[in-house]
């Protein structure tokens, strides 16, 4: 007897601290129906944990954590997908700049585990490259070879973090220079969605449409993944 086959769509979104139309954030999500939804500059002041619970409830998703405590990251999840630990975790700050962190799920679809990291690195490329090494170690210290890194890798595809990245993971959208910034004005491709272990890739797209041009100064990327152990 076959198997079925475990599909899971992945989202990676910098909504830009939902200083634009957060009515239009909501929607992309809602329109996107991803199972694992990788948010950058998501609140972090000011009662944040609430305000990502409650975009998260308007988007017709959960929050699994991430915000304030990991310098914006936070992770979404569909009712689709078990939760059945986060991590968050701030890295090594840059005197001068701004504060990162990471958020980590191990989480399951259909009873296959994997797990998911939604980051955001710097403008700095030392700071990139040394936040690199500190996540993936952690991602690493899981435990699980299935695993989704989502995020603003914040360099184009050509530069030094993101082609260390693509030797431990696979780029989702690799060949494809579709740009993700900025939203108006799309030039540069800086966000993806990177997948290693039990993980085919089907498809990746960078997503537009008004509300995406009204919601955020970033394109999301969504990869439709499937799960094979």
């Amino acid at each position: 007897m076959t198997a079925p086959v475990t599909r899971l769509r992945v989202l990676s979104y910098n909504i830009h601290g939902l200083r634009d139309d957060a009515h239009a954030v909501a929607r992309v999500l809602r329109a996107a129906d991803a199972d694992v939804v990788c948010l950058q500059e998501a609140p972090k002041f000011l009662a944040w944990r609430g305000r990502c619970a409650a975009l998260a409830r308007r988007s017709d998703l959960l929050y699994a954590g991430g915000g304030g405590t990991t310098g914006g990251t936070a992770l979404f999840t569909s009712i689709r997908v078990d939760v059945r630990e986060v991590q968050e975790h701030q890295l090594r700050r840059t005197p001068g700049l701004t504060k990162r962190g990471v958020v980590i799920a191990r989480l399951a679809k259909n009873g296959v585990e994997f797990s998911a990291a939604s980051i955001h690195l710097g403008l700095d490329p030392a700071e990139r490259a040394r936040h690199l090494t500190d996540i993936t170690g952690l991602v690493n210290r899981l435990g699980l070879a299935t695993t989704v890194i989502a995020g603003d890798i914040n360099e184009k595809p050509d530069a030094m973090t993101w082609a260390r990245l693509v030797t431990q993971y696979t780029d989702a959208a690799a060949g494809d220079d579709t740009p993700t910034f900025s939203a108006t004005n799309p030039r540069r491709k800086i966000d993806g969605i990177f997948v290693r272990g039990g993980i085919e890739v089907e498809s990746a797209r960078v997503v537009d449409s008004p509300d995406v041009r009204a919601a955020s100064d970033h394109r999301p990327v969504v990869a439709d993944l499937v799960l094979t152990g």
